[in-house]
């Protein structure tokens, strides 16, 4: 059986109170990391995993992503300064581009060079936390004489890329302390992530043995497959929807989705109908972990040989968060750790 580094989890549509009883669920359980997403419009990410972070002890708490345009890059470095204070050097930050609609339409933020909006954050966050006094002249941000008026807990906190496009995924190989990919991985997509961040790496002569590759995964487990199936349809059906302006995607192509079945999705959607009723067994079986707990494993086992180290069980709609961490660690952990 395939070994992982660590499991991480992520819940998305919990108050403050359900999310620090998973999270010290989670901690006993063994799960490393707990991502906290900042996804437009629910509870703000720092906040929470600020009181996550002071009620626990151990568990690593990540930002499961930023992006770049809502909040100046010194701004997440203040931020993150304060939340690895708090949780005594266990912040990970995630950093990635969101989506266009959201920052551009939604929030009239101009969607500027996002590639290079991610290079330059994590120069300049990097740079704050070591200690210096940052005049900075990019192509995206700018900055004059920008410092810390404290002393950080660590100089050096990782930051991961949560990103999917091979560019990005090439960068995230170059400059950043680990990679997050989105919740439509497949076994295909998650070796060619992998191999694009190692040719990112290779262009800096960097080796990406210890270099944590995270993957959000939907993950339904019961002996009733039927139920533990249905389960994830939903959310594949949400997350189709979510990236269907781009249905040559890679996540797509190396699914086993076709342009046409993408833009049916999108077509349905249009039409006023949840396009559930077009996920199929095949898109299951390609981009969820979800039926019996051995054939759970055996689907997590091809994600994890294609390169996966830090599984993270993302929250599906419907199963309570304990049942999910229950899960994972009676049936996946025991094995693969």
């Amino acid at each position: 059986m395939a070994k992982v580094k660590e499991f991480g989890v992520c819940f998305q549509n919990l108050d403050a109170k359900g999310f620090i009883s998973s999270a010290r669920l989670a901690e006993t359980l063994g799960f490393g990391t707990l991502w906290v997403p900042e996804d437009y419009f629910y509870r703000g990410a720092f906040s929470l995993a600020s009181a996550i972070a002071a009620q626990t002890i151990s568990l690593k708490v990540g930002i499961g992503v930023l992006n770049p345009y809502t909040r100046h890059p010194a701004l997440t470095a203040m931020e993150l300064g304060a939340l690895d204070d708090i949780s005594g050097g266990r912040a990970v930050l995630g950093l990635g581009a969101s989506i266009k609609f959201w920052i551009e339409h939604q929030l009239k933020i101009p969607y500027t060079r996002p590639t290079q909006a991610i290079r330059e954050s994590v120069e300049i966050i990097r740079r704050v936390f070591r200690g210096e006094k940052v005049s900075y002249n990019g192509q995206v941000f700018q900055t004059t004489e920008v410092r810390f008026n404290f002393q950080p807990t660590r100089a050096h906190v990782p930051i991961h890329l949560g990103v999917m496009g091979p560019k990005k995924l090439a960068l995230a190989g170059e400059i950043a302390d680990g990679v997050v990919l989105g919740a439509l991985v497949s076994p295909a997509y998650a070796r060619y992530a992998v191999e694009q961040a190692r040719l990112g790496a290779a262009r800096v002569g960097r080796s990406l043995d210890e270099f944590p590759i995270g993957a959000f995964l939907a993950i339904s487990v019961s002996e009733d497959e039927k139920t533990a199936r249905e389960a994830v349809k939903p959310l594949i059906a949400g997350m189709i929807l979510l990236m269907s302006n781009f249905p040559g995607h890679p996540v797509f192509t190396y699914g086993g989705i076709s342009v046409e079945t993408v833009q049916r999705f999108a077509t349905v959607a249009g039409e006023g109908r949840f396009p559930v009723h077009l996920v199929t067994e095949e898109m299951i079986d390609a981009l969820a972990i979800a039926g019996s707990p051995e054939r759970c494993r055996e689907g997590l086992a091809k994600i994890v040989e294609a390169g996966v180290t830090a599984p993270i069980a993302f929250e599906v709609p419907g199963v309570s968060p304990e049942k999910l961490l229950r899960d994972v660690h009676t049936h996946l952990m025991t094995y693969f750790l």
